[in-house]
């Protein structure tokens, strides 16, 4: 593998784990639990992961243009712009909007990065 195809296997790696663990964190996790003041401990740890994806999301856009011209089903900049919404935007967060995303959107990411890392989803 080369030097340019392990980067962009970390970065896939990093959005990949920083998804499934999310994934598996809100497995047994409400709604109402997580949107709760009582839920903030899980909202950190989902925040913190969707910042990572988005970090890595965003360093695939910019050093790597030609895979991500030819991934095009893997949704970058919609990881880049949550990601910048919970950095910049923090005391306004729409967390009704980051568990839909938890629970809707990042299987759908799972699913298409895992083929790229020679995973099942």
């Amino acid at each position: 593998m080369s030097n340019l195809d392990l980067q962009i296997h970390k970065l896939l790696d990093d959005i990949y784990t920083s998804a499934s663990r999310i994934v598996e964190r809100l497995h047994n996790e409400t709604r109402e639990g997580f949107l709760s003041a009582g839920g903030m401990d899980v909202q950190d740890i989902v925040a913190r992961r969707l910042t990572i994806i988005g970090e890595a999301s965003t360093a695939l856009l910019k050093k790597h243009p030609e895979f991500c011209e030819q991934n095009k089903h893997i949704p970058l900049r919609q990881a880049r712009g949550m990601r910048n919404a919970l950095v910049h935007d923090y005391d306004s967060i729409k967390w009704d909007l980051v568990w839909d995303t938890a629970q809707k959107e990042l299987p759908k990411l799972i699913e298409s990065i895992a083929p790229l890392l020679g995973k099942n989803s």
